[in-house]
């Protein structure tokens, strides 16, 4: 069990730095994933909004499409808004 003093401090650490939406996106890249999803994906790129924590999932088949993946997303986003 966790005491109250490790959960507050840990929630202190993963606090917003952006003051509006889409002001900062994290980006993880996770994989490969064994078996296979999808018609052969191996890799999921995750983009986070910091500030609302909203998230896109992207399955990649292979690690190098990463960029052209991340271009889409800035054409999306830049679109809605």
């Amino acid at each position: 069990m966790f005491s109250r003093e490790a959960i507050s401090s840990f929630s202190k650490k993963f606090t917003s730095r952006a003051s509006q939406s889409l002001q900062e996106i994290r980006v993880d890249v996770r994989g490969p994933i064994k078996p296979c999803l999808f018609g052969k994906h191996l890799y999921f790129l995750f983009f986070i909004d910091d500030y609302s924590r909203k998230t896109w999932v992207y399955f990649l088949k292979e690690k190098y499409n990463v960029f052209n993946c991340f271009k889409k997303f800035k054409a999306l986003v830049e679109k809605k808004n």
